[in-house]
């Protein structure tokens, strides 16, 4: 469980500074401010935005579910409006940023669970092969 926050924590962070050097609507000051914005923006999909898409279910049905998008940027401008340090340039900027996070995400989530899936392999086949070592002593 706290290997998948850790690996969300880690995507979301990467995710967001590249959006910030690809739109010029984008800003993150420092490090910091970037860890910041990634874990208050976390914390915001998990509090905030079922919230919200449980009062915006009508709307999101009528639209097929276009308007999650919507609320994808509600809760991403909403995060960059109580860090300090990070600036988010209006309201559709902030639906394009996060739709292209969603697009960052999902590649890096896909390239690195396969990667730590193999080095959890690899790992637990050291770590077996070292047990039966050391037992046949």
């Amino acid at each position: 469980k706290m290997k998948r926050i850790s690996l969300f924590i880690i995507i979301n962070a990467i995710s967001l500074y590249i959006i910030s050097n690809l739109m010029s609507s984008v800003y993150i000051s420092s490090l910091g401010s970037l860890i910041m914005l990634t874990i208050i923006f976390g914390c915001l999909n998990l509090i905030v935005k079922p919230v919200i898409e449980f009062l915006s279910l009508p709307i999101t049905f009528l639209t097929l579910g276009l308007f999650s998008l919507v609320i994808n940027g509600i809760v991403l401008y909403l995060a960059f409006s109580l860090v300090p340090g990070v600036h988010l340039n209006g309201f559709i900027n902030s639906i394009w940023a996060a739709i292209l996070l969603s697009i960052a995400n999902a590649i890096f989530y896909n390239i690195l669970t396969k990667y730590l899936s193999l080095l959890d392999l690899l790992f637990d086949t050291f770590i077996f092969a070292f047990i039966d070592a050391y037992h046949t002593k």
